[in-house]
C-alpha cells in the first residue's frame, strides 16, 4: 500500500515535470499558499493598502470555515479563508476560478453572513461582555469592520476593465453630484480580476503587483522564482512541487471545480433545459396550430378550385348559349330579311291586283253594270267605284 501511494506521488510529480509550483488559483494550492500568518498579514496589508495604524499587525485565520444561519430553514456556506484581527476586522477571501449564474448575488450573500457572524463574535467578546447593559443597548446596532475579497480567474465585466475594483455602499445622490464616497468604510468589496492583469515580471514595482503575479502565474512558471522577500518567497515555497505532500498533491489534481460549483453547473444545465423543452414545447405548438392552418388552406384552397371549375364550366355554358342565341339571331335576322322581301312582292303583287280590280271595275262601269253590283263584287266601296 505504502508503494502504491509513493508510486502515485511520484505520478503526480511527473506530471507537473517543467513546472515547479501548483497553480494557486485551484483550491488546495490556494489555501497551502496562505497558510501563514505572515504571508497572509503580507498580502492582505498591501492588497488593501493599510499602512500606520490601520495596518494588521496580528491575525487569525482558519481555512473551510463553515457558517450556518437559519433563513429560515438552516444555510450553510463554507469560506474559502476566513480571517479575523487584533483591531477588529472580519476579512473573508475566496478564489473563483469559473463563473455561475448569480455570482455576484453569491458575493453579497456571503458577505451578509460574514456580516451577521461578526456581530455575533462581536457580542460573545469578552470586551462587550464586561460592558454594563445600558452600554449594551448603546451598542445594539454596532456592525465590526468587514471585508470580502474576491480572487476571480475569469473576467468579470462588473469590473469595467480593471484587474482590481473596490466596492462599496454610496449615495446615489452623491454619486450624481459627482461626490462619490462610500456612506461607511464598515463593509467592504474587493474584486480581483486575474484575466485583467497583464504585467510581466520586470513591470512590477510594488508589492500589491507581486502578489497577483504569484496569484496569476505561479502554476505556469518553467523555473524557480526568488523575490527576495520573505513572505513572497516563502509562500511559494509551500506550492513547490517538489515539497508537496501527497495528501496536496491529490486534492490538487482532483479539484477543478468545488462541489458547489459543480452543483451550481448542474442547476444551471438543469435551468436551461427547461428553457430548452419549454421552447420545443412552444415550437410544436406553433407547428401544430401551422399544420392546421395549412390543412385548413387547403381545404379552402380546394373548395375554391372546385368553385373556379364550377365557374369555368357554367361559364363555358354561357358562352355555348351565347354562340347558339348568335346563331338564332343571325337565323331570325334572315328569315326577317326574307320575310320584309316577300311582304314587298306582295305588296307589288296587291298593287297589280288592286290595279286590275280598278281597271275590270272602271270597265264594267262604263259598260253600265250598277255600282252596288260593282261594289259587292270586288269588294270596293261606292266612293271609291264613283271614284274612278
Amino acid at each position: 500500500m505504502k508503494k502504491q501511494n509513493v508510486s502515485n506521488v511520484e505520478r503526480i510529480r511527473e506530471s507537473y515535470k517543467g513546472r515547479p509550483y501548483l497553480d494557486p488559483t485551484y483550491d488546495p494550492a490556494f489555501k497551502e499558499f496562505f497558510d501563514d500568518e505572515t504571508t497572509l498579514k503580507e498580502f492582505l496589508n498591501h492588497l488593501l493598502h493599510l499602512e500606520g495604524k490601520e495596518k494588521i499587525e496580528q491575525l487569525t485565520f482558519s481555512f473551510d470555515n463553515h457558517l450556518r444561519l437559519r433563513t429560515p430553514y438552516l444555510k450553510e456556506i463554507v469560506f474559502d479563508i476566513y480571517a479575523t484581527t487584533a483591531s477588529g476586522r472580519f476579512i473573508n477571501i475566496e478564489m473563483q476560478r469559473a463563473n455561475h449564474s448569480f455570482f455576484l448575488d453569491r458575493v453579497i450573500l456571503y458577505n451578509a453572513f460574514l456580516t451577521i457572524n461578526a456581530k455575533q463574535s462581536l457580542e460573545r467578546s469578552l470586551d462587550f461582555q464586561a460592558l454594563r447593559d445600558f452600554e449594551k443597548q448603546h451598542k445594539l446596532y454596532e456592525l465590526p469592520e468587514t471585508i470580502s475579497i474576491w480572487v476571480c480567474n475569469f473576467d468579470l465585466k462588473e469590473t469595467n476593465g480593471k484587474y482590481i475594483d473596490a466596492w462599496n455602499l454610496y449615495s446615489d445622490a452623491a454619486i450624481r453630484e459627482g461626490n462619490a464616497i462610500p456612506i461607511t468604510q464598515k463593509n467592504k468589496y474587493i474584486i480581483v480580476n486575474l484575466t485583467r492583469f497583464t504585467k510581466s515580471l520586470k513591470e512590477i514595482k510594488n508589492p500589491e503587483d507581486a502578489w497577483l503575479y504569484l496569484l496569476k502565474n505561479a502554476g505556469k512558471f518553467d523555473k524557480i522564482q526568488e523575490f527576495e522577500n520573505f513572505a513572497l518567497d516563502s509562500a511559494l515555497e509551500r506550492i513547490r512541487v517538489d515539497f508537496a505532500g501527497e495528501e496536496l498533491l491529490n486534492a490538487q489534481e482532483s479539484s477543478m471545480l468545488t462541489q458547489g460549483e459543480i452543483n451550481c453547473r448542474l442547476a444551471e444545465i438543469a435551468l436551461k433545459t427547461e428553457e430548452f423543452q419549454r421552447k420545443n414545447e412552444a415550437f410544436l405548438q406553433q407547428s401544430k396550430a401551422f399544420q392546421q392552418q395549412k390543412e385548413e388552406f387547403q381545404q379552402q384552397s380546394k373548395a375554391f378550385q372546385q368553385q373556379k371549375e364550377e365557374f369555368q364550366r357554367k361559364s363555358e355554358e354561357l358562352n355555348h348559349k351565347t354562340e347558339e342565341l348568335n346563331h338564332k339571331t343571325e337565323e331570325f335576322q334572315r328569315k326577317s330579311e326574307k320575310l320584309r322581301l316577300e311582304k314587298e312582292k306582295m305588296n307589288v303583287e296587291y298593287q297589280k291586283i288592286f290595279a286590275e280590280k280598278h281597271s275590270m271595275a272602271k270597265a264594267l262601269l262604263q259598260d253600265g253594270v250598277a255600282i252596288e253590283v260593282i261594289a259587292k263584287n270586288f269588294g270596293l266601296s261606292v266612293e271609291e267605284i264613283r271614284a274612278l
